[in-house]
């Protein structure tokens, strides 16, 4: 079966999304989905003069807006350009009252068990500055439960807008200055950054992108252009087994398993020794690599996905209509890669994201030798008790440092000291 059958055939793929927490990565799954193969008319309107920019926040590298499905309160939603369909958690399709059509299993990397999805046939979509300014309806969309994101991210996450609004809107993202412009403007002329032609298959955007080899030689390969992947990059584990001189001499560290749809995915991380993508070059991200293949990773023409942590560095315009992207550096092109480097996995309990919790300590890392354990709660880290859990995530990234952190077991509250240090 060829790549194009796979995304342009009988099957058409809705992808979940992958989040981050101190271990790196913390959730990757792929839906596949034998149903979506009629079109259904959109509908674009706009209460303002386009283009329209509006403010976004990013956590955890994803791209937060506010909006709406129907006549719903007005929601946190994520941009990915990695969802071939919006998605609404179920919570929301009840307090709206949306009904179904149909419904299909969603089989994901994790082993063990599948997702029921269930499609909704005429929805509308609405977001701007006031949750409304802009609209798409008569649109298509998936109700799937998405709750593991906002435990693993710390930050109320109810839907994610992905190809519905991508195909009908030019969507520049400014990572660094936090906001995104709507547009629909039929060419990225006059738009700032190096064009890069990218391919729009099953509703995403492809890009072809190298890996450079620790011997100088490069691998060239298909990689799915994902923004609700909140790493650098995710490996298809049968391209690296094709291409064993891409890791020669790295090691594949093992990180705790996650939960996702689809059950526990267990996952090794590896610092490859570059990335190339149009004329930009990256020194030594660091990969996810599921040790399962299913879902697109499956395929062997797909070498990869790319992720936020490398779409961060620019400001990002996607035009799906001319199958091109505009990539235009920031102050953050050349920032160093880094992981977890204290060896925690961390998480919330919705809907109180402000009490953190240990879900893991990786052995024989930092916080396993300083004493931390799961089911520990975060009171401080360096004295501040007042930071989300990406914050603290990101403090938790800084190899050759050292940290305080406070934590409550049981009745007790204990402050430890870790000396912070890479683990990949």
């Amino acid at each position: 079966m060829t790549l194009r059958h796979f995304v342009n055939g009988r099957y058409r793929r809705i992808r979940m999304h992958t989040v981050r927490s101190s271990a790196y990565l913390l959730g990757m799954i792929f839906l596949l989905v034998a149903v979506l193969n009629c079109v259904v008319p959109k509908t674009a309107s706009s209460a303002r003069t386009l283009p329209l920019t509006i403010p976004v926040q990013v956590a955890s590298n994803l791209v937060y807006i506010q909006g709406r499905v129907n006549d719903s309160r007005e929601m946190s939603v994520v941009l990915d350009t990695g969802a071939s369909l919006s998605i609404v958690a179920p919570t929301v399709a009840k307090e709206i009252g949306l009904h179904a059509s149909g419904s299909a299993e969603a089989a994901g990397l994790g082993h063990g068990s599948s997702g029921s999805l269930q499609i909704v046939e005429d929805a509308n979509l609405k977001w701007g500055n006031g949750g409304s300014d802009l609209q798409l309806s008569g649109q298509r969309i998936a109700i799937l439960s998405v709750g593991y994101v906002a435990e693993q991210v710390g930050r109320p996450t109810d839907a994610f807008f992905g190809s519905n609004v991508f195909k009908n809107f030019r969507v520049t993202v400014d990572y660094e200055a936090e906001r995104a412009t709507f547009d629909l403007s039929a060419s990225l002329s006059g738009v700032a950054g190096e064009s890069v032609p990218i391919k729009i298959l099953g509703d995403t955007p492809f890009v072809t992108a190298s890996l450079l080899c620790p011997d100088g030689s490069r691998i060239s390969g298909l990689f799915l252009l994902d923004s609700g992947t909140t790493g650098s990059l995710i490996l298809n584990k049968a391209f690296l087994t094709a291409h064993p001189e891409i890791t020669a001499g790295r090691a594949l560290v093992d990180f705790p398993s996650v939960q996702a749809v689809g059950g526990a995915i267990d996952l090794k991380l590896v610092r490859v020794a570059g990335l190339e993508v149009g004329s930009f070059r990256f020194k030594e991200p660091i990969a996810a690599v599921p040790q399962s293949s299913t879902g697109v990773l499956s395929h062997p023409e797909i070498a990869g996905f790319i992720g936020a942590e490398i779409m961060r560095r620019f400001t990002v315009t996607w035009d799906y209509a001319n199958q091109r992207m505009s990539l235009l550096p920031n102050s953050h092109l050349h920032d160093p890669f880094e992981s977890d480097a204290s060896g925690l996995r961390l998480t919330v309990i919705p809907p109180d994201y402000k009490t953190i919790h240990v879900a893991a300590v990786l052995p024989c890392s930092s916080a396993a030798e300083a004493g931390l354990r799961a089911g520990d709660i975060v009171k401080t880290l360096n004295g501040n008790g007042d930071m989300s859990l990406w914050q603290l995530n990101n403090e938790l990234r800084r190899p050759g440092t050292s940290v305080v952190i406070s934590i409550q077991r049981g009745t007790n509250i204990l402050s430890m000291t870790l000396q912070l240090r890479r683990l990949v």
